[in-house]
């Protein structure tokens, strides 16, 4: 197999691994509201986006990792504590284990996750990564699809069989040990000197503000699907399989999406979630709800290949690695406090912490940040004339 085909399969291996991140629990969110409804619904929403908190951790060691391991390495160990933490709550009820794994098994994503812009960046030239990175997304649509289908059905044989979706973590770690090509650690010297940038801190400004109003709808789908309309988990799963699809398009043709939009691709995708929202808010029913789905996929897919390809030519290609850390850990913050943040504006501003006023604080919150993001890239489009 080629150099340039041994890397894209590792690229979408490991991304269709890490779509088991955005898969989380939401195809059993809702019955896990009901059984755990002592601690409370935000307490359960927080399962959702409690990973974020050691995917800080992991995120932030892997700069360093980078000099003391091959990228190989990292991958392979993120993703066996994936799998290992992702299947533990089949084995218990207990709601400690459940938290305990659910925040461990963020380190292992921690690690995994700027892996493939680092890998990228070392084997392609600039020119070239646009098209990696939505492969990337791919990946990550893919995983995230078949993750929620499959977890979705094992769900609906009983809801601890879900956790079994996470044996694709140890069957991507067996193929990242076969195809992904071994390469020696990062250098200590360079590594001491891998600078970030503003465009770094900028960017990974974005993707905290991004994460958190797009995580109204990870930690809230499932929730108004059992409150309003069924309490059949599968078809959460089929909902949450339908936001991946319109992910996977996205990064198939991300490419050509990038050629056509340029500077207004990030302002683009952050005004689909912004729609998204509008939707559910005014057209009732699934149909509001599919829709919606769609359009969040397409946002997330969307900011996720543009933020990485922004920060694989940001830096340095040693730096890469360390600056996707830091996206990852300052967008990683807006996941872990996305519940509460959301939260506590639905109550305060809006009266009440439920579904549908969450939707309405992302939905505002979504439009004004999409506004400045456009005026942004409208100034620098005009510079770069």
């Amino acid at each position: 197999m080629k150099t340039k085909n041994r890397i894209a399969v590792s690229v979408f291996i490991t991304a269709f691994a890490f779509g088991l991140n955005i898969t989380g629990v939401l195809p059993i969110l809702g019955i896990l509201n009901e059984k755990y409804q002592q601690y409370g619904t935000g307490m359960v929403q927080l399962l959702q986006t409690m990973p974020y908190l050691m995917l800080i951790v992991g995120s932030l060691l892997v700069g360093w990792l980078t000099t003391r391991i091959s990228k190989k390495k990292i991958v392979i160990t993120g993703l066996i504590v994936v799998g290992i933490c992702g299947m533990l709550p089949f084995f218990s009820e207990s709601f400690l284990v459940l938290v305990m794994t659910r925040l461990l098994i963020g380190f292992g994503f921690g690690i995994v996750g700027p892996m493939n812009t680092a890998i990228i960046t070392e084997f392609f030239p600039p020119e070239e990564r646009a098209s990696y990175m939505g492969l990337h997304v791919v990946g990550m649509g893919i995983g995230t699809m078949l993750g929620n289908l499959i977890g979705g059905m094992l769900a609906g044989i009983g809801y601890r069989s879900f956790y079994l979706v996470y044996l694709i973590a140890f069957l991507a770690a067996a193929g990242i040990k076969i195809v992904l090509i071994e390469t020696p650690p990062v250098m200590d010297e360079t590594a001491s000197d891998m600078k970030l940038n503003k465009m770094v801190y900028l960017i990974s400004l974005a993707s905290f503000v991004h994460t958190l109003f797009i995580n109204a709808y990870n930690t809230n789908i499932g929730i108004y699907i059992l409150q309003n309309i069924t309490d059949n988990p599968s078809v959460t799963g089929v909902v949450t399989a339908v936001n991946s699809a319109f992910a996977l398009v996205i990064g198939m043709f991300f490419g050509k999406i990038f050629g056509v939009l340029k500077e207004y691709t990030l302002a683009f995708s952050i005004l689909a979630a912004a729609a998204g929202y509008g939707v559910i808010l005014f057209v009732p029913g699934m149909a509001g709800v599919y829709v919606a789905s769609a359009l969040c996929g397409v946002s997330l897919s969307c900011f996720m290949a543009m933020a990485s390809y922004l920060i694989s030519i940001s830096v340095e290609k040693e730096a890469v690695a360390k600056a996707s850390g830091m996206f990852s850990i300052i967008g990683g913050i807006g996941g872990l406090v996305a519940p509460i943040v959301l939260g506590n504006a639905a109550t305060y501003v809006l009266g009440g912490n439920h579904p549908v006023n969450q939707f309405t604080i992302a939905f505002v919150g979504m439009l004004m940040f999409g506004i400045v993001v456009t005026i942004s890239g409208r100034k620098m489009k005009e510079k770069n004339q």
